[in-house]
């Protein structure tokens, strides 16, 4: 099956990406016995979407408070999310792992609580309570990585994963290559955990700088693309999300602004969240994200956060908070000569991505309470799912995929893929290094990002959505033009298959769902009204070849612990 320049592997476990999720499941399965390997286009230590740091943790602690409950978590997640998560499933991989993740935290050296042992927790983004536990998770990946390597999990750095093996109607591992030899990878397993986390580079950047995102501009809905290829089904992926970032520069750090107490004002110093959402400053992301960017149409802009009436207390917690996430808020915060204590920071919309229209809310595969998805040998973990969403359901909901994965791997005999699904996606996969004359990867991938923010963005028609369908589709006609001058623009041509899919998909979904929904997230100027009766998650599935799309309706009931 394999050729000289192929690297065949087995294993129990395969773990496709190496962030916050993936280590997490790499460890639950390799504490129950099963030989694990991992496939990540980086390198674990420093890879996805927190490979620079996390600031916050959000979670109930029981300490006491009405708001401070599993029942209390759950209801402010219904709520907020109006259908858009099975609470069952949410309860399962996030509740029911939520302790022993703190306290796996803490026992690998990264604890949750402050130097003096006490938690730190703000509230921001529509939370009834300040469930944000602030923590300092600069080196959180290192740590996570160290304990992966010790439990003598087979780490394969620099490979980037293209597709899944399947036998049948199951999934039996993946194929890729790695990115710096070009050698073709084929790992075979018996039970296969997706962690790619969500879809960055999906539309035009506001700054010109298609890599200056608010996520990992490598975050490229892999998972999202391998699954449905091969048959998954996946829901909220009509969601458009959008955040509020410092003016020209993508980063990290809404949460901890205003969950300290920052305030947003316009040009000419007015307070105006309270004409968008009752809850001011604290509203949800995507009021926020709306109101910036209504602000500014409105020509009262620019707008600003405004934290000048911070104690200095506070603002020494802030600015530590700051750097635990991303050291380069900071710098450049200096670098533009910003004081937070004298001078509110300018902000803009950031880029539109896919993952998740709320908070623990995510977009992609459709899982269950183990964290299966619809097919046999497929678990999915983390922003890549559609019930885990941010740092806290990333960890809980791996560390129940790494074990459910353990448990179905250790009773499974191990698939074997044909020859001619292997050869296929060689060929597919270095046919752009053979190519002397094509479309480089960055020019197709900057059009589709064109197309998808002005066609399915946060303005959206029928007839404009449709227009901006058939572009993709006559785009992804010339798919077997891309070439490569090298590796690196081989994992980007790659990557642009994987971009067109998931275009195509939001668009599909997005035209479904005729209401609108979460603000901008998901705005019909068509359909402007939200309606109950589409309380649930479109969901969509490989049929044939044609995106296949459908209503599930979802409770925002509490379940049973």
């Amino acid at each position: 099956m394999t050729s000289p320049d192929t690297v065949a592997i087995e294993t129990d476990v395969l773990i496709v990406g190496g962030g916050l999720a993936g280590l997490s499941a790499a460890i639950a399965a390799a504490e129950r016995g099963a030989r694990v390997a991992i496939l990540e286009k980086a390198g674990i230590e420093r890879s996805g979407a927190i490979g620079g740091g996390v600031d916050h943790f959000i979670a109930y602690l029981e300490a006491g408070e009405p708001w401070d409950t599993r029942d209390a978590y759950l209801r402010w997640i219904g709520t907020m999310a109006r259908g858009a998560v099975d609470l069952r499933v949410h309860n399962a991989i996030y509740c029911r792992e939520l302790k022993a993740a703190i306290e796996r935290l803490a026992r690998i050296g990264n604890p949750l609580t402050q130097p003096d042992g006490t938690y730190y927790r703000t509230a921001a983004l529509g939370m009834p309570g300040p469930y944000a536990v602030n923590f300092n998770g600069k080196h959180l990946k290192p740590r996570l990585a160290k304990v992966v390597r010790g439990l003598g999990c087979q780490v394969m750095d620099r490979v980037a994963t293209t597709n899944l093996l399947c036998n049948g109607g199951r999934v039996a591992g993946a194929m890729g290559f790695q990115i710096r030899t070009g050698e073709f990878v084929v790992a075979q397993a018996k039970a296969t955990v997706v962690t790619t986390g969500r879809v960055d580079r999906l539309f035009e950047n506001p700054t010109g700088i298609h890599f200056n995102t608010w996520q990992c501009p490598s975050d490229v809905g892999a998972a999202q693309a391998m699954a449905f290829r091969a048959g998954a089904a996946l829901a909220n992926m009509e969601y458009l999300r959008i955040t509020v970032v410092p003016k020209g520069f993508a980063a990290a750090g809404l949460n901890a602004l205003t969950g300290m107490g920052g305030r947003f004002i316009n040009a000419m110093g007015e307070q105006f969240m309270a004409r968008y959402d009752p809850r001011g400053d604290k509203a949800p992301r995507y009021r926020l994200a709306q109101a910036v960017m209504e602000e500014n149409h409105a020509g009262r802009g620019p707008v600003f956060i405004d934290c000048r009436q911070l104690t200095a207390k506070q603002m020494e917690h802030l600015y530590a908070t700051l750097s635990y996430d991303k050291d380069t808020l900071p710098d450049f915060l200096a670098q533009k000569g910003i004081d937070l204590a004298k001078d509110p920071v300018e902000v803009m919309a950031a880029e539109g991505h896919l993952g998740g229209p709320a908070e623990g809310v995510g977009s992609g595969l459709v899982i269950d309470e183990t964290c299966g998805s619809t097919l046999e040998g497929l678990f999915a973990a983390g922003d890549c799912t559609n019930a885990a969403s941010t740092a806290s359901p990333a960890v809980t909901s791996g560390c129940a995929a790494g074990k459910a994965a353990a448990a179905y791997a250790l009773k499974a005999q191990q698939g074997q893929p044909s020859r001619e699904q292997v050869e296929a996606e060689r060929e597919w996969v270095v046919a752009p290094l053979r190519r002397k004359e094509g479309i480089l990867p960055r020019e197709m991938e900057e059009t589709a990002a064109r197309i998808m923010w002005q066609q399915v963005g946060p303005a959206r028609t029928e007839a404009g959505m449709r227009a901006g369908l058939d572009k993709l589709l006559r785009l992804e006609a010339h798919l077997d033009q891309l070439r490569a001058r090298d590796l690196h623009e081989l994992m980007r041509a790659n990557e642009v298959r994987d971009l067109l899919l998931i275009g195509k998909i939001m668009a599909t979904a997005a035209l479904y769902r005729r209401e609108s929904r979460f603000g901008i997230y998901h705005r019909r100027l068509d359909c402007p009204e939200m309606e109950d009766a589409w309380n649930g998650q479109v969901r969509v599935k490989n049929e044939g070849g044609r995106i296949a799309v459908s209503f599930c309706p979802l409770s925002a009931e509490v379940p049973e612990p």
